[in-house]
């Protein structure tokens, strides 16, 4: 944990400068650019959280896009979400569309913390579509992360806990009155709701009741939806220990019987330390992974009370915690390593990216992003286990885990071909980043030192100091001081003349990917 000079929620009283807004929407956003910036300018901090705070839109739906196996049920352009389930190839298919509809949503999404908050949803609330292996499962549950992104946490765990998807991936589907299965049980308590800690003293019986509780569902890949059956549900009395104050869930026969479920989800809101897990969580995913004393009395607790007072709604406590004084301590700065979602995405929002592909131009090269976050060890859809990535949860790394040597030599590569000149080739398009339009959106591009001291500032977390700017500038100005202001003047002079462009992308280019390669960049 960084040496926090301010451990108080109490809203920030500062002057709420471009470098308190660039560090607000580094964390909330997927990339701060000089888009963001020019959005947010002029706005004060209660303005810019009623933005981040308010839930986006449903996206539109995936559909067919590609016709390399061609799927019966499902012309091109028509969705397969509701088509019938036909063989593991098809499916496989189907789930390369669905993993690039995600990312295309990260890339695309607006200025709510919506898209920042379905993937927290999906480190929280896990399922890996691996493993659930029905696309049109898999679609529908992360609708339902996006539904609820900033929305009511205990509403989700309802919808969530009689997911086909989440019956699939947790075994909720084969738990019978007569064959119980405590997988999903276990995890609802353990990762979902109530945490390991210390204050989180349910017991191995609590376990066995709840997954009695939950008995009785199955899957229907017809329906494309959960089932309960009474006929499989365990009708008597549910007996919890001391730590749910000895409460009992009385056995429900018929279609009643499916109302036990919400009843011990509220059973389990109705512990504190269900609040406080969940505000731990969003901390860790906002903030900072270590959590003290200090911050569990002062900041957790706090929280814990807005979230029950506002009844599990999650935009209260948000609002609170990216609105203080704590989260805007100048130690939390540039303190955390990029995810591999906040390296890339925010990458592609930062910089203007081209593409050479025609067909589908807007979408498919977005399957490529998707494989280059699994390079980074981030597979949007497949966390590597039910607790989600290690980054979020495992001390004393935490963030740390996303920077290794082989990480980093990967972002490192990858920035550098994106920044090259030919740009980087995959299943047909060119992709490569658009410096000429980045820097035209600057104030004084022709200016070599405004320039760098804007490209730092928007780039870089925390500043770097004067030698490692003058080195950054020799490579605009090739060894002549006035070589970068002619070349870019004789440009905006003529735009269309080619060897006019390329005598300023080129310096832009070896600039660029300097300022990527510096260890600042890998930071927010």
């Amino acid at each position: 944990m960084p040496t926090v000079s301010t451990y108080s929620l109490a809203p920030f009283k500062g002057e709420f400068s471009d470098e308190h807004l660039l560090h607000l929407l580094r964390r909330t956003l997927f990339g701060a650019g000089q888009k963001e910036l020019g959005f947010f300018a002029n706005k004060s901090l209660g303005d810019c959280l009623d933005i981040l705070v308010k839930q986006s839109p449903a996206h539109a739906i995936p559909v067919q896009e590609d016709s390399d196996v061609p799927d019966p049920e499902v012309p091109m352009g028509k969705t397969w979400i509701n088509a019938p389930y036909e063989d593991d190839l098809i499916d496989n298919r189907r789930g390369l569309m669905l993993k690039m509809w995600w990312v295309g949503n990260l890339l695309n999404r607006d200025y709510s913390l919506t898209a920042k908050m379905t993937l927290f949803w999906h480190n929280h609330f896990v399922t890996e579509m691996n493993a659930v292996k029905d696309s049109r499962y898999s679609y529908r549950y992360i609708a339902l992360l996006h539904k609820y992104a900033i929305g009511n946490a205990k509403k989700l765990i309802k919808a969530g806990t009689s997911d086909a998807a989440m019956l699939v991936y947790l075994n909720g589907n084969t738990n019978t009155k007569e064959a119980p299965n405590e997988n999903y049980a276990r995890e609802l308590l353990e990762l979902f709701t109530l945490g390991k800690g210390k204050e989180s003293k349910y017991t191995e019986d609590d376990v066995r009741a709840a997954a009695r509780v939950l008995s009785g569902w199955t899957d229907d890949k017809e329906k494309i939806q959960a089932v309960f059956h009474p006929e499989l549900h365990d009708t008597d009395a549910k007996q919890f220990s001391s730590f749910f104050d000895n409460h009992v869930i009385k056995g429900k026969t018929g279609e009643e019987g499916r109302k036990e479920a919400d009843e011990l989800i509220d059973m389990i809101f109705g512990k504190r330390e269900t609040a406080r897990f969940v505000c731990r969580n969003l901390y860790r995913w906002f903030v900072n992974g270590g959590i003290n004393e200090q911050v569990e009395s002062n900041i957790i607790e706090p929280l814990a009370d807005t979230f029950i007072a506002a009844e599990f709604e999650v935009a209260p406590v948000l609002r609170q915690l990216l609105g203080s004084e704590h989260f805007f301590d100048v130690v939390f700065t540039g303190c955390i390593v990029k995810s591999p979602v906040d390296f890339l995405i925010g990458a592609m929002r930062q910089f203007d990216m081209i593409t050479t592909h025609k067909l589908y131009e807007d979408r498919i090269p977005y399957l490529q992003f998707y494989f280059y976050l699994g390079d980074m060890s981030m597979d949007i859809s497949n966390p590597p286990s039910v607790a989600g990535w290690l980054a979020y949860y495992q001390a004393p790394k935490y963030h740390q885990w996303w920077a290794n040597s082989a990480s980093l030599s990967f972002r490192r590569r990858l920035m550098h071909n994106l920044a090259s000149k030919e740009g980087v080739k995959f299943n047909g398009p060119y992709l490569k980043f658009d410096f000429v339009h980045f820097v035209s959106g600057f104030e004084k591009p022709e200016d070599a030192d405004a320039l760098v001291e804007n490209s730092t500032r928007l780039l870089l977390p925390v500043k770097i100091n004067d030698a490692a700017k003058n080195q950054l500038k020799q490579l605009l100005q090739q060894g002549q001081d006035t070589a970068w202001s002619e070349r870019w003047n004789k440009y905006k002079s003529n735009p269309e003349d080619k060897d006019l462009r390329s005598a300023v992308e080129a310096p832009l280019q070896s600039f660029y990917k300097a300022l990527t390669d510096l260890p600042e960049y890998q930071l927010m």
